[in-house]
């Protein structure tokens, strides 16, 4: 079983180019860095490169903070609080424009460059299991971090005809740092991700640990990507060769501050000490006197979490902050047991994900038996005394849609989801950010369902470095 934590080292800081707007050039190496030329000849070369790669996936605007917190931001799941730091203010009010957006461009193409040096050097490794699973894993990893672009900047296949022909993003498999590419169409991008984990399945180990990539998480970021291509009987062909079973009621708690691994199956593994990646300082801003909280749980979506519900336990806290105001405040981020730093692993995909993708693709095929009994495999892990009120027809696809906000709240899934829904998001214009209601409420209630803002604008730095690149409509 392979394993290894994340360490911020420059062992394989190797370069990257597309649409980047730092590209200084160094004139010696340092001495902690290797050339490719003279690298990825060891099956330890690719072992370090392979942490490098997925090092990656923890930069501040992707799932080491952002990917984790803006998607829930932007929608009805929170409220700012009025005491705060602001940040990202912009984004909660939808005020986003090229010149303050969200560029999370350069992590992903980070990842993806470091997972086509994998690739392209790949024969220099004796044929067999290591060097496929190293091989699978590059693939998927620059899959995912495609998917994850896509997502923010792109309509989704899921929305329907409206979507045909529309813009994706640049598909890169070379590594020179100077490449450029015009967006192909989102057809032509949602392809390779799927057609790369369909081959990455193939090759990854079924044994990789939790923080690396293996087969069980391939097969579940496929039922991601057809859940988000529309395509529902694929979405339940990969959620079925998922092995790892819903996390437990009585783990549930634990998951969140790092203290097992139940239902997880892939995270991005951190050390506290060496690594120290805040993911969750937009929620539990710490300070000299308590936490500062900047977004809150919103009186509705609190509303929501049953008293037996072990989420509501999980997630969120009735508590004061520095200044004794008291919020329904969101704890899932807060810290290892015992630590109040926000410094946790990164979790990008968990069983019950699976099984609620694979929920709705049933019901969006009519089959409901099946639809209502991936549903219960969440449920009756989260309520106390759960009893199914085997529901049917809108009822369940409701009860689906409710359960998918419950579960996968503040972790990168809500606005999304909203997107591929074709919903509005809609925030009470009374409610405000105390725990209670009162306090004071948000003037930014609603983003239609057919607004440009579901597409965020391409950053005006990428655009300034590479002119002829497509800006998204309405900016």
């Amino acid at each position: 079983m392979r394993k290894f934590n994340i360490k911020f080292l420059t062992i394989i800081a190797l370069g990257f180019g597309l649409l980047t707007s730092c590209q200084d050039e160094l004139d010696q190496l340092p001495q902690d860095a290797f050339a490719p030329e003279t690298y990825y000849q060891t099956p330890g070369d690719f072992e370090n490169a392979t942490r490098g790669m997925y090092s990656g996936f923890l930069g501040g605007s992707y799932y080491g903070g952002f990917y984790l917190s803006r998607p829930d931001i932007m929608t009805d799941n929170v409220i700012l609080a009025q005491v705060g730091r602001r940040s990202n203010q912009f984004f909660y009010e939808w005020r986003y424009v090229p010149n303050a957006s969200w560029d999370i461009m350069t992590s992903p193409y980070i990842i993806t460059n470091r997972a086509n040096r994998i690739i392209n050097n790949i024969d220099n490794l004796i044929d067999g299991d290591e060097k496929n699973n190293y091989l699978g894993e590059a693939k998927a990893a620059r899959a995912l971090a495609l998917f994850d672009m896509v997502k923010v900047y792109s309509k989704i296949p899921a929305e329907g005809s409206e979507a045909d022909g529309f813009l994706g993003m640049p598909i890169v498999t070379n590594t020179d740092p100077n490449y450029q590419a015009l967006r192909p169409t989102i057809e032509e991008s949602m392809s390779f991700v799927i057609s790369e984990l369909e081959e990455a399945a193939s090759l990854v180990a079924s044994d990789n640990n939790v923080d690396r990539i293996g087969r069980d998480a391939v097969y579940g970021l496929l039922s991601r990507a057809y859940l988000y291509n529309g395509d529902y009987q694929n979405v339940i062909d990969a959620a079925n060769q998922v092995s790892t079973q819903v996390a437990e009621r009585a783990n549930f708690s634990g998951i969140w501050t790092d203290s097992n691994n139940d239902g997880v199956i892939f995270k991005i593994d951190q050390d506290r000490n060496l690594d120290g990646v805040a993911i969750g300082v937009e929620y539990s801003q710490s300070s000299p006197s308590g936490v500062i909280p900047e977004y809150v749980a919103s009186f509705e979506f609190f509303n929501k979490f049953e008293n037996g519900d072990i989420r509501k336990s999980a997630y969120l806290a009735v508590e004061p902050d520095a200044n004794g105001n008291v919020y329904n405040t969101i704890i899932k981020y807060r810290g290892e047991a015992g630590q109040n730093n926000g410094i946790v692993d990164a979790k990008i995909l968990r069983a019950a994900e699976v099984y609620l993708n694979k929920a709705e693709a049933y019901a969006m095929l009519g089959n409901d038996a099946l639809a209502l009994a991936a549903l219960n495999e969440v449920r009756s892990r989260r309520y106390v005394n759960f009893v199914s009120d085997d529901e049917t027809g809108q009822d369940l696809m409701d009860a689906i849609m409710l359960e998918r906000r419950l579960e996968l709240a503040y972790e990168g899934h809500r606005f999304f989801d909203l997107k591929r829904w074709n919903l509005p998001v809609t925030r009470s214009a009374t409610d405000g950010d105390f725990f209670d209601g009162s306090g004071t409420p948000t003037t930014f209630t609603t983003l239609p369902e057919n607004s440009p803002k579901w597409q965020l604008p391409i950053p005006q730095n990428e655009i300034n470095i590479y002119p002829e690149f497509q800006q998204n409509p309405g900016y």
